[in-house]
């Protein structure tokens, strides 16, 4: 309310009664928030990491750009985790088919843009990771003027699966030129949820990585 707005409210109302929403977005008592502060080249190792650390969970992962979802996407799946993207590139269908995988728990790693963060409301995901640092105001306010712990990591543990790691980048994005080629022709169509993708994660030695036994 503009302060000209406020003089006009006491000059034309007696005893008015004021109702008001808080502006800031507030985060359920039992939700556990962390930040990991990481080398910007070894990204996607840690977020490899991450997701072995936490297995058994389902997650949706937040990035910046819809090429960087289809690209994590794969690289995911590369690896052996079953992720499927989300993304404004999508048709209706194939978005509404890789909501109702994940959904179905078909799919337990979910890549998204903005897009995906829209009025979803899927009861069992347990972890939310924002891969790219989130531009939208709305999606940080809750975290300004707040301390948060640091992700517990071992570096040493991460710099192990720089390799395999480098190798399904790779793969990703040899699929990635594929798919791109497939849009150019009139009568092929790409598979967006990378369900029918290339099949070369299989390529990526010991597919899914485990924790290494202490």
């Amino acid at each position: 309310m503009t302060k000209k707005v406020q003089k006009l409210q006491r000059a034309a109302l007696k005893d008015p009664v004021k109702c008001a929403v808080s502006t800031k977005y507030q985060t359920v008592e039992k939700l556990q928030q962390y930040y990991v502060f990481i080398p910007s080249k070894f990204k996607d190792c840690y977020l490899v990491s991450i997701l072995n650390e936490l297995a058994g969970n389902s997650f949706i992962i937040f990035c910046s750009t819809c090429n960087n979802t289809q690209r994590t996407a794969l690289l995911l799946r590369n690896l052996g985790f079953t992720a499927i993207p989300l993304h404004g590139q999508m048709n209706q269908n194939k978005r509404l088919g890789a909501l109702n995988k994940f959904k179905a728990k078909s799919r337990s790693v979910l890549l998204a843009t903005d897009v995906a963060s829209r009025g979803l409301d899927i009861p069992h995901v347990d972890v939310v990771i924002n891969f790219d640092i989130p531009t939208h105001s709305k999606r940080i306010e809750h975290l300004i003027d707040k301390k948060l712990p640091a992700f517990p990591t071992q570096e040493e543990e991460v710099m192990l699966l720089v390799e395999r790691v480098t190798e399904a980048q790779r793969f990703a994005r040899l699929e990635l030129r594929e798919q791109g080629d497939k849009r150019k022709r009139p009568r092929d169509e790409a598979d967006d949820d990378t369900e029918n993708s290339l099949g070369i994660r299989q390529k990526v030695s010991g597919g899914k990585m485990r924790k290494r036994p202490r």
